[in-house]
């Protein structure tokens, strides 16, 4: 019982605060995603062990895999980034439009 209320909790209240956070305070690409899943969230069930087996597991393990990508992309334009000014291809803090659209795009 304990652990059916921790679950609906997180489902129902910690989930769509953190999604709403990602959405507020990162004006890109990737806060459509997360105001999507924000939006499916009343569409499904609290999770059980019963429904962790159909679409609400299904939709929990989508928001994971693509919250990771989002990370792995976010980190890999970075290093990327800092490559390139220990390479001295862009001077450290070099104010580029396009490096800029790419990061508010992508990242």
């Amino acid at each position: 019982m304990a652990s059916e209320v921790v679950c609906g909790l997180i489902f129902r209240l910690l989930l769509p605060i953190c999604l709403t956070v990602a959405c507020a305070f990162r004006y890109n690409g990737f806060s459509f995603v997360y105001l999507i899943y924000l939006l499916l969230i009343p569409l499904f069930s609290e999770p059980t062990r019963v429904t962790m087996q159909g679409h609400t597991g299904r939709l929990l393990k989508s928001l994971c895999f693509t919250s990771l990508s989002f990370l792995l992309l976010h980190i890999i334009f970075h290093i990327t980034l800092a490559s390139l000014e220990a390479q001295h291809r862009i001077e450290p803090g070099y104010n580029c439009e396009y490096y800029f659209f790419l990061y508010y795009v992508c990242g």
